[in-house]
């Protein structure tokens, strides 16, 4: 089953050998719908995300199977023992959307991006 969202920001970070990408609303509040994908680079680990949501069924810890990017939307299918499929709508510019490109594709190297 295929889990839909749509978020108005994208925040793309990264610090050093820590890369993290945020789908949210705002952040204003603790309880705020998100999705989050991060991954570090200091010690080899075989290309693990981590990958994290206001929806706790979304969180997991491991490669990603598939991902494609366009510039309105994310299809991401991972998942260890219980394989996901999320599809996140968001809204970006051409600067945000080639940052987003970039990073996310030095995390997962395998993303589509498809214009």
């Amino acid at each position: 089953m295929k889990t839909f969202l749509e978020f108005k920001k994208v925040s793309v970070t990264v610090n050093g050998d820590y890369y993290q990408i945020v789908f949210h609303d705002g952040l204003d509040t603790d309880d705020e719908p998100y999705f989050m994908i991060q991954r570090q680079f200091e010690f080899p680990d075989g290309g693990v995300c981590h990958f994290e949501s206001h929806h706790e069924n979304l969180i997991d810890q491991c490669k990603a199977k598939s991902v494609s990017l366009s510039t309105n939307m994310l299809n991401l299918s991972y998942g260890r023992n219980h394989r996901r499929y999320v599809e996140i709508r968001f809204d970006l510019d051409g600067v945000e959307f080639q940052e987003l490109v970039s990073v996310l594709k030095e995390m997962i190297p395998e993303t589509r991006v498809e214009m």
